[in-house]
């Protein structure tokens, strides 16, 4: 539901235009096509160590980001609320590392279904300490969103695989990820109206940067990506790195962090659909119903709120 600004304290506003109301919809749906993408090259350099991996796309990133603060004559020092946009960098970068250390040393399924609980943290986090309210659509969203997560990942402490044991605080990580993930999502949407989305991108970019060096020196390995095709991959990377960023930040101007949030599980929709058209992956039957569930839940939440439905029940 559209809640107002005065009893939310939102960016969000209460009355809104079809095309704005679309806007922040189509910016969330972007974000998760571009994130996609990157995964996918991800994924296909994995033998690449993580640390150059984060090193070399954030420069991509930061090269592209200082064309657009050049090009759009934005400053990097005098903007406000510095503490709420060091806060938001810092939280961005550590669900990152956390994602990333959790898809290194968990079962894919664990991680992703783990990783992937981020909704629930921001719409819990949203209900405390903003008061923004669950509406049936947005509770039907989040379960059929991590229904159709774990059916894709499979997780061993939901279907019994026992055959890679990792310890149980190991879980805790892709948690803190989840937690630090929808936290900044809270945080991307109070300063969404006074910060530029391209400023802020910048500011992850360099940090981004900062943590693959410190990631390298912690794997005391610094190889350069082959001429060809892994360089150029990296570039595209680095392009959709920019351009997801810049969506996402921008589309929480105009919807809410918890909406923002369901948007982006998503991800793992289109990813399952290109590991089976790309990487030859079988369409199992429980993968294919959790896709199904998770453009369920997403169509749902994107309707109400282009349309302003709320069904009178909130709570």
């Amino acid at each position: 539901a559209v809640v107002s600004t005065q009893s939310t304290g939102s960016n969000v506003a209460p009355d809104r235009s079809l095309l704005t109301r679309s806007k922040g919809i189509v910016l969330m749906m972007s974000v998760s096509v571009v994130a996609t993408v990157q995964g996918s090259i991800a994924f296909y350099l994995s033998t690449f160590p993580t640390g150059m991996f984060l090193i070399i796309s954030g420069i991509y990133t930061f090269l592209f980001l200082s064309v657009l603060l050049s090009y759009h004559n934005l400053t990097l020092w005098n903007f406000s609320m510095k503490k709420w946009v060091a806060s938001r960098v810092a939280l961005a970068v550590l669900a990152a590392v956390c994602k990333t250390w959790s898809f290194q040393n968990l079962p894919i399924g664990d991680a992703s279904a783990l990783v992937f609980t981020a909704p629930l943290f921001t719409s819990v986090i949203a209900r405390i300490f903003i008061g923004r309210k669950f509406t049936i659509v947005t509770v039907f969203a989040l379960l059929s969103g991590i229904a159709g997560v774990c059916l894709i990942t499979k997780p061993s402490f939901i279907f019994k695989d026992n055959t890679s044991e990792v310890p149980g605080y190991y879980k805790l990580v892709p948690l803190l990820a989840a937690l630090s993930l929808g936290t900044s999502f809270i945080f991307q949407e109070k300063i969404s109206s006074k910060v530029s989305p391209v400023t802020v991108s910048f500011y992850t970019a360099v940090l981004q940067v900062a943590t693959g060096i410190g990631w390298s020196v912690y794997e005391g390995v610094y190889p350069l990506p082959e001429c060809g095709l892994a360089r150029y991959l990296l570039v595209v990377c680095g392009l959709c790195y920019t351009a997801g960023r810049i969506c996402l930040n921008r589309a929480l101007k105009y919807e809410s962090a918890p909406t923002a949030s369901i948007l982006r599980n998503l991800d793992t929709a289109f990813a399952f659909i290109v590991q089976v058209a790309i990487f030859d992956k079988p369409a199992e039957t429980l993968s294919v119903l959790g896709a199904v569930l998770i453009m369920m839940g997403t169509v749902s939440i994107a309707l109400s709120k282009i349309f302003d439905v709320t069904f009178g029940i909130e709570f």
